[in-house]
């Protein structure tokens, strides 16, 4: 049997290639794993622009080992090597923790990752495997756990308080911004943040702004709390802030990776406030006001990841049905369109994540709403998807369409 692998082999897009050749059998101490869902990340677009020059993959040989991208998956061993039959067997199902600490290393960097249909995991990453134990969860909400944990991570040392009333979040219309949107309104509705009233989320693009205001104007609502979604270039954006936030806001999370607007932002948090750096900002960049912070008793803290608790406690809440990963997929498409995917999200035209199905080869990228037409789903089910909703349902129907092998 054929496996499929899009192999970067330099910087540039028109360096990363869709490979086809014979499957590879495990050695002793691998397992030979399915990529079940693999969801595109932008780190994946910053692995492919930048190559070699990328800091994870200086001194990689990426002209012959090559990278094949993807760190957020969802996979299922299809075979065991004999020196690890005790640890794997067929039909056992995981998510990575793709920041291998202890070697220096990282999957879908200098360790292949899930840009492929079948492929190999040796005994380093194995270690960094998290079973999935509930064998009724979907594939896509799992993969989506990576994405999930690293917000969630963020909140570790300073999350929404019961004090709190305003939030902004700050550049946050892309994918990950939506989670921490979503996380909001949870933290709200659960009561630990039982005083918040008001959630500012700003964009430069509007495409994206109307989407977001579409998508969560029901969950606001839902959750008791006034939901905004701005463009900071509006001409009377600040006359609008000084009515919604007149006393500031209690927790800023920084989503754009602009300092200068970020630094603009920060004069808008009030005493005791909490600025959350999630952007992938440069190192060395910045300006921060250090007797504010001081005087006005503002916590700052910064996330660029998740730890392998993060991503157990999130797979946890996915398993027990107290979190929605799938609130985040925005489309889908097959091995064969994966690079078109990235494309999609390196240009902004994403309005949130990209699932890739490896075993639906040919599956056309189809944003979610699209596929209610063109699938057989039961009448609920196609309800929710022409609204754009995905689930576990919607996924074992294009598991079984016309695009699954």
């Amino acid at each position: 049997e054929e496996a499929r692998t899009w192999q970067l082999s330099a910087a540039g897009f028109e360096n990363l290639d869709l490979t086809q050749g014979a499957r590879r059998r495990p050695g002793p101490d691998e397992i030979a794993f399915r990529t079940d869902v693999n969801s595109i990340c932008f780190s994946d677009v910053k692995i492919i622009s930048a190559g070699d020059t990328h800091p994870r993959l200086v001194g990689y040989n990426i002209a012959d080992e090559k990278v094949v991208p993807g760190h957020e998956l969802a996979l299922t061993v299809v075979e065991v090597g004999d020196k690890v039959k005790d640890k794997f067997k067929v039909g056992d199902r995981f998510i990575v923790q793709a920041d291998m600490l202890k070697y220096g290393k990282a999957v879908g960097y200098d360790v292949w990752g899930g840009f492929c249909d079948y492929g190999i995991f040796g005994p380093e990453v194995q270690e960094y495997l998290i079973p999935v134990t509930n064998t009724e969860a979907g594939y896509s909400e799992v993969a989506l756990v990576e994405p999930w944990a690293c917000v969630q991570a963020s909140y570790a040392r300073a999350d929404v308080g019961e004090l709190d009333k305003a939030v902004w979040l700050c550049g946050g219309a892309g994918p990950m911004g939506q989670m921490h949107l979503v996380r909001m309104f949870s933290v709200k509705m659960s009561g630990q943040a039982p005083n918040m009233e008001t959630v500012l989320l700003t964009d430069i693009s509007e495409p994206r702004l109307e989407s977001v205001r579409k998508k969560y104007a029901d969950m606001a609502a839902k959750a008791g709390v006034r939901f905004e979604a701005w463009n900071p270039n509006d001409s009377d954006f600040n006359s609008r802030l000084d009515e919604l936030a007149p006393d500031g806001f209690d927790y800023l999370v920084a989503l754009c990776p602009v300092p200068e607007v970020i630094e603009d932002a920060m004069k808008r948090l009030r005493i005791y406030g909490v600025l959350n750096l999630f952007a992938g900002f440069k190192r060395g960049t910045g300006t921060l006001n250090m007797g504010d912070i001081h005087y006005d008793q503002i916590t700052v803290t910064g996330n660029s990841g998740s730890r392998i608790d993060d991503m157990k406690e999130v797979l946890k809440q996915v398993e027990s049905s107290a979190l929605d990963t799938n609130s985040s997929a925005w489309a889908v498409v097959g091995i064969e369109g994966a690079k078109e995917g990235v494309l999609q999200v390196k240009e902004g035209k994403a309005y949130n994540k990209v699932l890739i199905y490896p075993q639906c080869k040919d599956l056309p990228l189809t944003p979610i709403e699209d596929l209610a037409d063109q699938l057989p789903f039961p009448a609920e089910v196609k309800e929710q998807v022409s609204k754009g909703i995905w689930s576990k349902n919607a996924e074992e129907v294009l598991l079984e369409s016309k695009w699954a092998r």
